[in-house]
């Protein structure tokens, strides 16, 4: 059920120690299908938006934009089919380019800001 997921992630958010601020909206359009969408504000001053359009537990599109806390693009993922490449349509914009990737979610990204900003402190 989709708000399982949304429970699950909203409990991670919580848990957070690296989240300063957040502002984040579930949309439930039924038992198995949602859209989550938000802004978290990290402790680095770094801010990720995001979205992640879900069915069935299939992340039909989503969206993942990190920047730095001059407003500069750390990474994007995201699964909009504009880049032909080996893992299409998941990709990861850096600053310099487009790297190949496996499909992504708000918990792995939590899990990779994490790991950035740690190797910061």
């Amino acid at each position: 059920m989709i708000s399982d997921y949304f429970r699950a992630v909203e409990l991670r958010i919580i848990d957070a120690e690296i989240i300063a601020d957040k502002n984040v909206n579930y949309s439930e359009f039924s038992h198995d299908e949602g859209m989550l969408r938000g802004r978290l504000l990290f402790v680095d001053g770094s801010i990720l938006e995001f979205m992640e359009y879900l069915h069935k537990e299939q992340r039909l599109k989503y969206r993942f934009h990190l920047r730095d806390n001059n407003g500069q693009m750390v990474f994007r993922y995201d699964n909009a089919p504009h880049h032909e490449n080996s893992s299409f349509p998941h990709h990861k914009h850096i600053a310099n380019g487009i790297l190949e990737s496996e499909e992504k979610g708000i918990m792995n990204i939590l899990d990779e800001v994490e790991h950035l900003i740690s190797k910061d402190i």
